[in-house]
């Protein structure tokens, strides 16, 4: 009996214990959660009602709440998260949302100010300025970047009333900047005129340590300019203020580059560098080799230094590899004409050689008999190339003949 009780003593506690657990995890899980007091009020300090708040955090919100008459407002959200609160209200406005840092249970003041507009006209000297930029700041913070309509102007959505600086300008066109006081609906008309600034580029190979001048490349701003550059690896250009560009650098035999280049109201400079194509050659020694011996090729890359363990074939069938220094001799086995190539890293090259008979006659071809042979003329007159007796001479030898043979019938 003691035994019976004893157990059930003991399934009390644990279901007791398990209880408290429980308990102990709705707890934890409530503490991971803050409430925000937060109360809206505008410049002087007075308290707002009807102002709509909206919290979001990160994975979280949003949380919507309305001030009561006394300006204040419960916001829960989550412990530690870094909170943006927006604010609308009918007649108040701020700029900029206010963020509650690793949140916590606190007491949160928002200070919000009356509702103004301002419309910016942009023009230049040929009238207003579609897609001009409008940039405005207050105390010192960005508070609107945006491009005027096809008329020139922007009409700005509701900010805080105050002083603010006023920036306009457009690609090609210089800032102007004033300040402008926005009390209610207003309007500032802002007068920029179109300029240029110098910018020196300079291209330079930087295989080399250092890197090297590189002349005549070329350097385009698109829509800009299509210059070369000097000696100096130099060449300055007058380019439009308030642009960004890419620059593009090309020369024959490099690779080509891009270059992003930002110009604001002042002169500037663009260094770029660029390195030759990879590349290989092949150069022989000699350009006629006698026929069973061998010329000596040099594999070089695209700055003339020597590529090893290239692979090389002459006429199509692979003789060896280069040494360390980019040689190989290559036996030529045939006269006439004979192609010896190199292939390292996917890149080929090839060279070709004359191969001649020993004596130094290389094998005749149709070209050379017109050549060698004397002419129907020549034959005939035996001046033209020193082929065949003159005329004289064959009948000097004629005349020897007959008297031979008169003088040998008369003894007989």
């Amino acid at each position: 009996m003691s035994r019976v009780r004893t157990r059930a003593v003991t399934v009390v506690f644990t279901v007791l214990v398990a209880s408290a657990s429980f308990v102990g995890g709705v707890g934890a899980q409530s503490s991971d959660t803050v409430t925000l007091t937060v109360t809206v009020v505008d410049e002087g300090g007075n308290p707002l009602s009807d102002a709509e708040l909206s919290a979001t955090w990160d994975g979280g919100g949003p949380v919507d709440r309305t001030t009561a008459g006394n300006g204040k407002a419960f916001v829960d959200v989550a412990e530690g998260a870094d909170v943006t609160i927006h604010v609308d209200h009918p007649n108040y406005v701020r700029n900029h949302p206010y963020v509650v840092e690793n949140a916590s249970e606190r007491d949160v003041t928002i200070e919000v100010a009356r509702a103004g507009r301002a419309t910016v006209t942009v023009e230049g000297s040929e009238g207003p300025l579609g897609n001009a930029i409008v940039r405005m700041f207050h105390d010192g913070r960005p508070v609107l970047n945006e491009r005027t309509a096809a008329d020139g102007q922007y009409r700005t959505p509701e900010i805080e009333q105050g002083n603010y600086t006023l920036v306009a300008f457009k690609e090609g066109y210089l800032r102007n900047r004033t300040t402008l006081t926005v009390d209610g609906e207003v309007s500032e008309t802002m007068q920029v005129r179109q300029a240029s600034v110098l910018v020196t580029f300079t291209v330079r190979d930087d295989h080399f340590d250092p890197p090297r001048a590189v002349t005549d490349a070329n350097v385009t701003v698109p829509g800009v300019a299509d210059v070369t550059t000097q000696g100096t690896g130099t060449v300055t250009v007058s380019v439009p203020v308030n642009d960004a560009y890419e620059v593009r650098i090309t020369k024959p035999g490099y690779e080509s580059v891009t270059e992003r280049l930002q110009v604001r109201e002042s002169e500037t400079s663009l260094n770029a560098t660029i390195q030759r194509t990879p590349a290989i050659g092949v150069r022989a020694d000699n350009d006629r080799v006698v026929v069973g011996e061998p010329v000596r090729v040099t594999v070089s890359d695209e700055y003339g230094n020597p590529v090893a363990n290239a692979s090389v074939s002459r006429a199509g069938t692979a003789v060896g590899e280069t040494d360390g220094d980019g040689v190989l001799s290559v036996p030529v086995e045939t006269a006439g004409n004979v192609t010896i190539s190199a292939e390292a890293d996917g890149r080929e090259a090839a060279v070709t050689v004359e191969g001649v008979q020993p004596g130094g006659a290389s094998t005749p071809t149709a070209t050379d008999s017109p050549t060698d042979s004397p002419t129907a003329s020549d034959t005939a007159t035996g001046t033209a190339s020193g082929f065949g007796p003159g005329p004289g001479v064959a009948g000097a030898l004629v005349a020897l003949v007959v008297g031979s043979l008169l003088a040998r019938r008369r003894g007989e």
